[in-house]
């Protein structure tokens, strides 16, 4: 992943609590019919099914659909990338929740992807972001990184004490 900038002047307070005093949609992580239908996905799925398809964890998202997102007007920041499609969703992970390592099913044969990622706070002890082989940290409110390959195995947890917060944008054409 590549910093890009720091897009603090995005992140609003009624933005903030908003996502604080809302649920958003609660989502397993276990999603066996998401993951199928090309050979990484089905590798994935059978990796997951022995643990998560027993324990299923859940974590919240709020995207354009979300009934908690009703109303809310979203005006992305302008990223240096831009493309015909363009997706957004909010992550909040509270103590204890998380989202196994996967790839994002639907990044799965897109033409021309790109990816962000900003984080919407500072960094807090226990607020954990995988990918490849590289740990997130140290990184401050506003943080925009793009991923160098869409496709990168990548998975989150907290395991602190206060909510995490994340934007995640995926463009294609």
């Amino acid at each position: 992943m590549e910093y890009i900038g720091n897009y603090k002047h995005w992140i609003k307070e009624d933005l903030m609590n908003h996502l604080e005093t809302h649920e958003g949609d609660y989502t397993p992580v276990w999603q066996p019919d998401r993951w199928q239908g090309h050979p990484l996905l089905d590798e994935f799925r059978e990796m997951a099914r022995p643990v998560y398809s027993k324990n299923t964890p859940m974590f919240h998202q709020f995207n354009a659909k979300s009934k908690d997102m009703q109303g809310l007007a979203i005006s992305l920041p302008d990223f240096p990338k831009k493309r015909k499609y363009c997706f957004w969703w909010f992550v909040k992970l509270l103590p204890g929740e998380m989202q196994a390592m996967h790839i994002d099913p639907h990044l799965v044969e897109v033409p021309n992807p790109v990816r962000y990622t900003m984080y919407l706070q500072d960094y807090y002890p226990g607020h954990i972001f995988v990918w490849d082989d590289k740990i997130s940290s140290n990184y401050k409110a506003g943080d925009v990184f793009e991923w160098s390959d869409p496709m990168i195995v990548h998975g989150c947890v907290n395991i602190g004490y206060k909510t995490r917060y994340t934007l995640q944008v995926t463009m294609h054409d």
